[in-house]
């Protein structure tokens, strides 16, 4: 679990996202607000147990809900950082840098990088709208 891996002598960051696969209900929360309550109940733990959470989100209410818990918790803005992929919720994401919060932005690159964002693509055809308006107008 995550608190035993943090106790460990090299210190252990983690990304908190939400995925995009179906997945069956068996395993997997189906439900838009069950999904983002779970979300934000795992982010509170890993505040409260001083873990540095990459908060991997193009989701404003998530982000709202993370502004939140990092008030209620009195968090440094060195300790913790949020993650969006590139071309995706450009304006979120340049909200957020001008709230003065680390930004790491995930750019596909490689042998399979149109493979795999193709294949993204397809799990999520609303990304393709963001995507290509990051591209040609401001990444």
């Amino acid at each position: 679990n995550m608190l035993d891996l943090n106790t460990k002598e090299v210190p252990v960051n983690y990304r908190l996202c939400k995925g995009i696969y179906v997945e069956p209900e068996k395993i997997a929360y189906k439900k838009y607000e069950q999904i983002n309550q779970h979300y934000l109940e795992n982010l509170e733990y890993m505040f409260q147990k001083g873990i540095y959470p990459g908060i991997a989100t193009h989701d404003s209410k998530l982000v709202e809900g993370a502004y939140l818990l990092i008030e209620k918790y009195k968090i440094p803005k060195e300790k913790c950082e949020f993650q969006m992929l590139y071309g995706v919720t450009p304006s979120l994401r340049q909200s957020i840098i001008e709230k003065g919060y680390r930004m790491r932005v995930y750019v596909p690159f490689g042998e399979k990088w149109f493979a795999y964002s193709t294949r993204r693509l397809k799990e999520n055809p609303r990304m393709a709208q963001d995507i290509i308006k990051g591209i040609f107008v401001s990444g």
